[in-house]
């Protein structure tokens, strides 16, 4: 459970920076590099203004130990012990890697990456490109050049229209794969390549060649960004329109002629079914309707304070059934637990209207089993459904918590008693959401006996809890109960009776899916009692957690373009 916990903090976090970090501020987009990205690439992230990494990295308490787990030592063990020279090429460059980032304030030097930098990362066809800038071209190509001979790969220096690169291969893994490492005008390139590919294409993945349709001289990125009204000066997309034209036509983009590349023999008869003319319209009206994920963010960086990120992903649907029924399905969430940078070390809010749980879905549901296709694999999926509706079960949801709008918990602090093991002090809000609170009392009394003694206190006052349910007087803890016109809050603590005070007065309104929070030093400061109690040693990367002073808001809605997931989070050094 606790490495498990940790490594969800590690991910969350490096989820979130990816996307995050890779776009920023408000000034226009014109990075010159863009006219060496294909405009029919099926994803691009772009950072446009520089970001400080050595203090994103001195933040995040970077050290080898967050990833020096029991689990992951097996893992590279058993890769490095491979026969294969690349997957020991790609230990090598990893464990390389952990141990530069580990050491923020020689990053640059270490790594030849530009400290502040800009970076993009697209795909050319099915070639995955990575670009960023950097000071040090020499440092740059070393760090590949060094796990190649870590694993015995042999680097070859190869030459294309007078510009020199450096090409690994890979043919353990694929046969005719290379890694390609390239350096200019200031930008390092890395990719995966094919020799089955044309020069033209390796000179388009090597920045050396400009497609004719790129996203410099095209107006994809001002679309999306009018659209959905993003931030400009950085930006991502996913585009299931170039996807599904990848695996339902021969040459409708790069990636399509890729493909067929691949497969010399013909297409195996699992793709072929797809490039009939039913499926080609079945799914263009699929991606139309669904046309991918867009991202935006704002960094601000402070010398003293360490950088702020806002961040938002948008899943946007042009389906007016699907738009609806999530909107309407949507719940309350507390104004204060909304993504925001709250001051607790933890919280959690979950919002959703449970009496339109089974009208919502079965919209959806209606939706996507009376839609009209004619595409054979679409057909059969479709007919799958139709024979697993849920709605028996949905009905019985709705039944047990009908009128239940949202459910929170707030940790603000606790400590343990290292004699006894149980709670000392503890300052924790629980706040149930709902349009009649007694109502859904009286349900939950006919399901649980154990809640038949309970009564509610009257609208704005509050009881003691162990007077109602004499067990919670074991922990000593004076925990309340208090009733408002919408909701339920129980509590313990100054901070949370101060907290209850502000979500009691909020009235009912949809704002939300899902948000989360949380402190991290805070949060795994206070988990380092529990560890003690175990008798445990205290593992190297619980503690490095610990020294990771970074706050982190997320949270799940439903506007009017679609799904969106904000996300703000500050570190400081």
């Amino acid at each position: 459970m606790r490495k498990t916990l940790i490594a969800a903090a590690v991910i969350t976090a490096a989820a979130v920076s990816y996307y995050a970090v890779n776009k920023s501020s408000t000034t226009a987009v014109t990075l010159a590099e863009l006219d060496y990205v294909p405009a029919d690439t099926v994803m691009f992230s772009g950072q446009f203004i520089p970001l400080d990494l050595v203090t994103y990295l001195k933040s995040m308490g970077a050290s080898t130990a967050q990833f020096d787990t029991d689990d992951m030592q097996q893992m590279l063990a058993a890769l490095s012990s491979s026969s294969s020279n690349a997957m020991q090429f790609g230990v090598a460059l990893f464990q390389n890697y952990l141990n530069i980032i580990a050491n923020p304030d020689s990053f640059e030097k270490d790594s030849g990456i530009a400290a502040k930098t800009r970076s993009l990362s697209y795909l050319v066809g099915a070639a995955p490109v990575m670009r960023m800038e950097v000071t040090d071209a020499a440092t740059f190509k070393q760090f590949f050049e060094k796990a190649a001979t870590e694993s015995c790969i042999a680097v070859q220096t190869k030459s294309l229209a007078g510009h020199s690169y450096q090409a690994y291969p890979l043919d353990d893994i694929l046969e005719g794969l290379t890694l390609l490492v390239s350096v200019d005008r200031g930008w390092g390139t890395v990719a995966l390549h094919s020799d089955k590919l044309s020069e033209q294409h390796r000179a388009q993945v090597l920045a050396q060649q400009k497609p004719a349709k790129n996203l410099g001289n095209s107006n994809k990125l001002a679309e999306i960004t009018k659209k959905y009204s993003l931030r400009q000066d950085g930006l991502g997309f996913i585009s299931t329109e170039q996807l599904a034209l990848a695996f339902t036509t021969t040459n409708g983009n790069q990636l399509a002629e890729d493909v067929q590349l691949t497969f010399t023999d013909g297409l195996p008869a699992a793709l072929e079914v797809w490039h009939t003319p039913a499926c080609r319209n079945d799914v263009a009206m699929l991606t139309k309707n669904w046309p991918g994920l867009v991202m935006d963010a704002e960094i601000k960086q402070q010398a003293a304070s360490g950088m702020t990120i806002s961040s938002k992903m948008l899943f946007p649907t042009a389906s007016k059934i699907a738009l609806d029924s999530l909107q309407n399905l949507q719940g309350f969430i507390p104004g204060s637990l909304n993504g925001s940078l709250h001051s607790s070390m933890f919280y959690l809010a979950l919002g959703t209207d449970i009496s339109q749980l089974t009208p919502a879905i079965s919209s959806i549901w209606a939706g996507m089993t009376d839609l009209t296709l004619s595409c054979e694999p679409l057909v059969a999926i479709q007919a799958q459904m139709k024979q697993q509706n849920p709605m028996m079960m949905l009905a019985m949801a709705g039944m047990a918590a009908n009128g239940l709008q949202g459910l929170s918990v707030t940790i603000n602090g606790f400590s343990m008693d290292m004699a006894t093991g149980q709670p000392k002090t503890a300052d924790a809000l629980l706040s149930l959401s709902a349009d009649n609170p007694q109502s859904l009392l009286a349900n939950a009394k006919a399901m649980l006996p154990p809640l038949a003694g309970i009564s509610l206190p009257a609208v704005g006052e509050d009881i003691s809890v162990a007077e109602m349910f004499p067990p919670v007087a074991m922990l000593g803890l004076d925990v309340r109960l208090r009733a408002s016109a919408n909701h339920l809050l129980l509590y313990v603590g100054d901070k949370a009776k101060a907290q209850a005070d502000v979500i009691g007065k909020e009235t009912l309104t949809k704002n939300g899916i899902m948000s989360f929070g949380m402190d991290y030093k805070q949060f795994f400061t206070a988990m380092a009692d529990a560890i003690q109690l175990s008798g445990q040693p205290m593992p190297e990367e619980f503690e490095a957690m610990m020294d990771t002073n970074m706050q982190l808001g997320l949270s799940f809605a439903v506007d009017q373009h679609g799904v969106v997931i904000n996300t703000n989070m500050k570190v400081a050094e």
